[in-house]
């Protein structure tokens, strides 16, 4: 079987755990236990229940068809032919106990219906309960034959010649019951049915049903949910043939007890494939619920990474990467609605000799503490404030003019010079100070990212030349 075939199957076969084995053991010993009490008294008479035999069918058509239905369900879904022959087995059951009540005689009619003779009722009784142990093997044999799933286009077909091949069979069975009914050999006579044990058929019926108990015990050992109640209704089908074959006789205690294990048979299978898919939706919901976690902790893991990938480390604004992604974006959002994009940058005063006298960590500590002024004096705007390397950084303005960037840029000096932080290796003062350097442009599409940065700079180093501890613009410095 391939991958997904098996991981279909794997998927659909849940294994027993100790409450099921211990269930199913507690169902088998009391079916056993009942079958064993009822057996020396199976022959006593019992009174003529007329609902009893129709509510009795009622009851295992409805079971075996939804047991049937869910099995083929399975079929599609794991592409499984065993599964599809298990499903059928079911089916088989199911269709053949409406034509077994139909020709018993003394539910609807005296004589029975469809063309109904004395045998009828009894043989469709023996095709029944021999059909069953049939399809079991064949289910049993069919696991060891086919390994390979059916092909996705195929499962539809070879469903519908599998059912329609069922429904002719019981439709064969039945022409046989009543149009062959004087052909078949005589195992009934007055409603005592006792000749089907010395007829060697009732036997044959029996050993099938031992065969397809232990071939189910020694295949699947209740492994799964599926075969351990399936192996129940094994044994359920066994018990209801040994006890109807000792009752003798229709109405009688065993025959009574017998129609017991019938039922246990056609629900055994079918609450447990109701327990599956109710663990399977109960898994299915853990899934859920743990994809949706692990949606949210991607997301989360995302966004952290994004965060790691565009933020710098140590001031925790934007980084190099960022800004000339934002100064892309501003610069073809400004030469799209005619507006002018502003720039500044700027870098701490004598920043090399300040680590050198006070520490890397001193060092540091400046640069977060200028990050933070940064974002307090664009706080409003539509700006970005970055680092672009080192002491260095740059501050984007979509929209403002050389004016308003020269404003802004004033503001961001004078904020620095205010914190009045000692600076005793500086050449040019005795607290930390920052040089701005800004350049203003109305871009077009043609306009380069290089060439904005480049001239921005130049102001930068003009305003260092001019003295540090001021903006200029375009080398034009200003106080």
């Amino acid at each position: 079987m391939n991958q997904s075939g098996q991981e279909a199957v794997q998927l659909l076969h849940i294994h027993s755990g100790r409450n099921e084995v211990r269930l199913a053991w507690t169902v088998g010993l009391f079916l056993l236990a009942v079958s064993a009490a009822v057996l020396p008294f199976g022959s006593i008479m019992l009174p003529e229940v007329k609902p009893f035999l129709p509510a009795f069918i009622a009851w295992f058509i409805l079971g075996d068809i939804l047991t049937a239905y869910m099995l083929f369900s399975r079929y599609r879904a794991s592409r499984s032919l065993p599964m599809l022959i298990l499903s059928c087995t079911y089916l088989y059951t199911g269709l053949i106990t409406i034509p077994h009540i139909l020709v018993f005689p003394g539910v609807f009619s005296p004589t029975g219906l469809l063309g109904a003779g004395d045998q009828s009722a009894v043989w469709l009784w023996t095709f029944w309960h021999g059909g069953f142990p049939v399809g079991i093997l064949a289910y049993l044999l069919s696991q060891r034959l086919y390994t390979r799933p059916v092909e996705s286009r195929k499962v539809l077909l070879y469903g519908l010649i599998a059912v329609a091949g069922t429904v002719l069979l019981v439709f064969a069975v039945y022409l046989l019951a009543t149009r062959g009914n004087d052909l078949l050999p005589r195992i009934i006579q007055k409603g005592n049915f006792r000749i089907l044990i010395t007829s060697g058929v009732g036997p044959v019926v029996w050993a099938l049903n031992l065969i397809a108990l232990a071939g189910t015990l020694w295949k699947h050992r209740g492994r799964s949910i599926l075969h351990l109640w399936l192996t129940i209704a094994s044994l359920a089908f066994l018990l209801d043939v040994t006890v109807t074959l000792y009752s003798g006789a229709r109405y009688s205690l065993g025959w009574y007890a017998a129609r017991i294990n019938s039922l246990v048979a056609a629900t055994a299978v079918i609450c447990a494939l109701i327990y599956e898919v109710n663990r399977l939706y109960v898994r299915l919901v853990k899934q859920h619920d743990l994809l949706q976690a692990s949606q949210t902790e991607l997301k989360q893991a995302n966004d952290q990474l994004l965060r790691l990938s565009s933020l710098d480390g140590l001031t925790e604004i934007p980084n190099r990467r960022r800004f000339d992604g934002v100064l892309a974006l501003e610069m073809d959002a400004c030469a799209r609605s005619g507006k002018p994009l502003s720039l500044l940058m700027l870098d701490v005063d004598h920043f090399k000799a300040y680590n050198d006298h006070y520490g890397h960590q001193g060092g540091d500590r400046v640069l977060k503490l200028i990050a933070k002024r940064l974002e307090r004096a664009i706080d409003g705007t539509k700006g970005t404030a970055a680092r672009y390397g080192g002491e260095e950084f740059g501050i984007i303005l979509p929209g403002y003019s050389m004016k308003e960037a020269m404003i802004i840029g004033e503001n961001i000096r004078g904020m620095v010079e205010k914190e009045r932080i000692p600076h005793e290796a500086s050449a040019s003062g005795s607290y930390v100070t920052i040089s701005i350097g800004a350049y203003s442009i109305y871009p077009s599409m043609d306009t380069q990212r290089e060439e904005i940065i480049s001239l921005a700079d130049r102001a930068l180093y003009s305003a260092k030349a001019g003295g540090r501890n001021r903006v200029s613009y375009n080398g034009s410095a200003q106080a």
